[in-house]
């Protein structure tokens, strides 16, 4: 496998942004000259470039950046900015190869010189500013750590840090953002939540990004000279790596200059600044990490071998855990495979520990010995007894899933290709500290992930109650179509369940006990069982006596034993691990991690007694370093997911509980209901973003809902499913022709324009009637539906539908469109209601055994004319699904036509069965609610509302 460069130094050059790399990384030949790529501020195209390395670093014009690898190029828009890891910390060595964590990133604009330029000078400086830093705080232990660095930038590796909490920093880490909940909730004034420029109703202009065009006229300009869309880049570059606030004394445009800019700025910048103030902390907040000549991805028994050994280091990582795979295909498109660095999200830490063995006892080779953790500070007074002392090395490394990705309630459940939330996988080495081949490594994998079933919970409640969803088929497929995906990656499965055996939890541990059994009743998971227990957590483990969780290690003793795990000596892989332990609560955080860490223990202590050591983990006093790196791991797996630190990690840590545990814990979940209703939404739009699941429309959706899609479920596959289930239960006579079905909105009152909120409802046609069907979305069943004969039917409008100004992509007259059908009452038309569902409001004497129905109007009523009012969806999302199949090029009142079209043509159809005489056309083109009626009706209240929920969620 080709060795990635150490080092990369970026230079703003007059004609584009030049990446030079350095160091111990590959070159072309053997005159010196690295790989080196130019990126075009005209087109952003990635080009390569040769020449030997002093050539770029010679010119004293160019203000270089020396950084140790990319994460990626960031597209938004017109405006495309790179993304470079300008500090690292060194936290393992895996097979002697290190291991780092990300501990800032720049963000470069690729628009103009001006921008980059100004970029990479003001990175540098706070690269400056936190050796100095360092200096002053740390002293002389980062001192050495630096001095242990060759030229190349890589650290001379003895010892490794315990876990990138524990362990010192890399010379460059002086200066590292906070975590996401400090951050987010004030630290730093720039995200503070009331910032005043959020404050306008016009300041969340996302959609604008799209009307912003490159001019290739401005490259190397002053600043001051720019053209809108260079400052706009300009200074969402600032925003995302100054601390300072862009004023006209630092940003160089004059006071003058600002007052006469354009109005239409204001959208862009407002929420570019947004965007690249969380890629800078989400990049920086040591969550993510790397290795040049490692593969993180994958297990340490499926390393890429001699076959593989030409491919790049992105070619051989696993796709399931390879984080900025989107951010790097511009690199990969471009073959610049040697600037392509795989990353991972979750958690890589590593502890030394040496085994004291009473001599004279039985040899490795035979039977266990009498061992413990060698305690250094006893041994360091001569307190020990004679012993053999052997060393050992415990690495974790957690790879949290691309799939289903993001935050906490926002992200919960399977997704229809069976993927589920807060998906990790957990490796456990043990080695010894040289890693000597002949010496034999063991892996031990594990694996959490949320219960494979459509669910949710609200964020607003401290005990939210689960709530399934869909139907017992759709559950069914995507319930199997995940075991199936495990069990070709890893074999066997065990699922843990640790949920609670009563309210609010147990009906979905009743739900997912139900579908395993169903699963094996019907032949398991490719003739294999599928194993699951069911651990009541809280109620075995009550009175904070977490230690009786060994009571479920011990009950599945057998099933690990079986499942065994990996063993490696020599790079031959002499046992492989066939089954793996899949444990879940409701979060995957909390409970989860405590069982894994019992897990963990049962593992290494077995593996020890491979090496003919007999200990008891959980006995020894001198184990505290086991318990704080799954502590440490727990922590970052729960802060990826729920912004806070895990509940329950004093116990991890200390193997002891008491009301001081309890009451931080009961902080953190007060943190953790601050971030589910205020920060996660827009972080959850970014995540899904940066990974490619969505398209730059996701901001404009925020924008208006101040939430975004779900790109793991496809709202086509469930619309079309509300069709067939609401065709199939309300279209009761066998003699109507079912003719076209749609999902629409309309309003929550029957007979009105503007009830809110709009429900999105089904609306059927036949030969003989429309069909208005109001759908529960969670249980896939018809609440209600209205029957509208077709010869009742006046007249059909189509036109401007608005129902609110609060935004501008409410506000567009081409997009918000609709129709109203109007129609006389009569005895042919009727109302029924499913009383399984909602309760009916109408005389119970009316009531069959399933639905009520009920005449709607009295006989002196029957010719009052009434109306259905139906609001078309948007014709896309930023999950680039089509939710109608329809032409890209119809525009939304050219779909809505095509119903009103559909409609009179079934309608006439019928007039001709009855009488020779055609009715005039009953279509009409006019405004239902224009944007000068809805501007009038959308009162000061709204208006405050929706500037509260901006301020807030925005």
């Amino acid at each position: 496998m080709p060795s990635l460069p150490r080092k990369v130094v970026i230079f703003a050059a007059a004609d584009g942004l030049i990446l030079q790399s350095t160091g111990n990384g590959p070159r072309y030949n053997a005159n010196n000259e690295f790989p080196s790529l130019r990126i075009d501020y005209k087109t952003n195209r990635i080009s390569s470039l040769s020449g030997p390395a002093s050539v770029l670093s010679e010119r004293k014009e160019f203000a270089g950046l020396e950084s140790y690898g990319l994460v990626g190029l960031l597209s938004v828009a017109s405006h495309s900015f790179l993304i470079t890891i300008t500090q690292r910390q060194q936290v393992a060595q895996i097979q002697g190869k290190p291991v780092y964590a990300i501990g800032n990133v720049a963000v470069i604009p690729t628009s103009s010189h001006a921008d980059a330029n100004h970029a990479i000078t003001q990175a540098k400086e706070s690269i400056l500013q936190g050796e100095e830093s360092d200096d002053s705080d740390t002293g002389s232990e980062d001192a050495d750590v630096s001095e242990a660095e060759s030229d190349d930038g890589d650290a001379d590796v003895n010892t490794a840090p315990a876990s990138p909490v524990r362990g010192s920093p890399h010379s460059r880490t002086g200066s590292i953002s906070s975590n996401v909940t400090e951050t987010m909730m004030g630290k730093r004034p720039r995200f503070g939540r009331f910032a005043a420029n959020w404050l306008s109703r016009k300041a969340m202009g996302l959609p604008g990004l799209g009307t912003v065009e490159l001019n290739a006229d401005t490259v190397g300009i002053p600043l001051v000279e720019l053209k809108e869309r260079d400052i706009i880049a300009a200074r969402s570059e600032y925003a995302a790596n100054d601390d300072k606030s862009i004023t006209p004394e630092n940003d160089g445009v004059s006071p003058k200059d600002n007052e006469v800019e354009p109005p239409t700025m204001t959208k862009p910048m407002e929420l570019l600044p947004k965007l690249l103030r969380y890629t800078k902390l989400i990049f920086s907040s040591r969550n993510f990490f790397f290795s040049y000549d490692y593969d993180l991805t994958r297990p340490v028994n499926t390393q890429p071998s001699a076959p593989n050994g030409n491919l790049p280091l992105h070619k051989v990582a696993d796709e399931l855990f390879f984080w900025n795979r989107n951010l790097m295909t511009p690199f990969a498109e471009a073959d610049a495979h040697h600037f392509v660095l795989p990353l991972i999200q979750g958690f890589v830490g590593q502890s030394e520990f040496t085994v004291a063995e009473k001599l004279g006892s039985a040899s490795s080779q035979t039977e266990p010995s009498e061992a413990r953790i060698l305690d250094e500070e006893k041994d360091a007074q001569g307190t020990q007894t004679a012993s053999e002392k052997r060393g050992f090395l415990l690495t974790l490394v957690s790879r949290r899933s691309v799939k289903r990705p993001g935050l906490r309630y926002l992200r919960r459940g399977v997704d229809d290709d069976g993927n589920t939330a807060n998906t990790v996988e957990t490796e456990q080495i043990l080695s010894v500290p040289d890693w000597e081949p002949s010496r034999n490594v063991y892996s031990y994998l594990q694996v959490r992930g949320s219960i494979p079933l459509y669910f949710s919970q609200s964020p607003y409640s401290f005990k939210p109650v689960p709530v399934l969803h869909h139907s017992t088929d759709t559950n069914k497929f995507a319930f199997e179509r995940h075991f199936r995906n495990f069990s070709r990656r890893y074999g066997k499965i065990q699922s843990v369940s640790l949920v609670d055996k009563h309210a609010p939890e147990l009906k979905l541990g009743e739900q997912y006990e139900k579908y395993a059994q169903g699963l094996n009743e019907s032949g398991g998971i490719d003739g294999m069982p599928l194993g699951f227990e069911w651990f009541d957590f809280h109620n075995e483990c009550r009175g904070m006596k977490f230690e009786n969780v060994s009571r479920l290690v011990d009950k599945l003793a057998p099933t690990l034993c079986e499942f065994k795990d990996t063993i490696v000596n020599n790079g031959t892989v002499l046992q492989s691990q066939t089954g793996v332990v899949r444990t879940n609560c409701m979060d995957c955080l909390d409970r989860t991690g405590v069982a894994q860490c019992a897990f963990g223990q049962w593992a290494l202590e077995r593996e020890l007694k491979e090496e003919g050591i007999d200990i008891d983990l959980g006995g020894d006093s001198s184990t505290r370093w086991f318990n704080i790196l799954w502590a440490d791991n727990g922590d970052a797996i729960s802060k990826q997911y729920s912004s806070t630190a895990a509940l329950k990690g004093d116990y991890t840590r200390t193997r002891k509980r008491d009301y001081r545990g309890a009451l931080n814990d009961f902080g953190l979940t007060l943190s953790r209901y601050y971030n589910n209703i205020v920060n996660d939404y827009f972080s959850q739009a970014c995540i899904d973003y940066f990974l490619g699941n969505v398209s730059t429309q996701v901001f404009s959706e925020f924008a208006t809902e101040l939430q975004t899609a779900d790109p793991g479920i496809s709202v086509h596959k469930l619309r079309q499913n509300a069709i067939d289930t609401s065709c199939r239960i309300v279209i009761s006579d066998q003699s109507e022709e079912f003719l076209g079905g749609w999902t629409m909105l309309t309003p929550k009152q029957p007979n009105s324009l503007r009830t809110l909120p709009f429900e999105e409802s089904v609306l059927l046609l036949t030969d003989a009637a429309v069909y208005s069907c109001r759908f529960d979305w969670n249980t896939d069943k018809v609440l209600s539906f209205e029957r509208i004969d077709l010869r009742s039917i006046t007249r059909i409008k189509y036109g401007t539908y608005i129902t609110s100004t609060l935004t501008e992509a409410q506000s567009d007259e081409q997009s918000n469109v609709g129709l109203v059908v109007e129609f006389r009452e009569g005895d042919n038309n009727a109302l029924r209601v499913n009383t399984r569902s909602l309760r009916s409001e109408v005389d119970p004497k009316a009531l069959d055994n399933q639905w009520d129905m009920a005449s709607w109007f009295t006989s002196s009523q029957k010719q009052r004319t009434r109306i259905l009012a139906f609001k078309a969806l948007p014709l896309s999302n930023s999950v680039t699904q089509t939710q109608r199949q329809k032409s890209v090029t119809v525009s939304d009142t050219e779909w809505v036509r095509n119903i009103c079209t559909e409609i009179e043509r079934a309608l006439r159809v019928g007039d001709a069965m009855e009488t020779d005489e055609r009715r005039p056309s009953v279509i009409e083109s006019s405004e239902i609610i224009s944007l000068a009626d809805a501007k009038k009706r959308t009162g000061l209240f709204e208006h405050l509302v929706h500037d509260i929920k901006k301020m807030v969620w925005a």
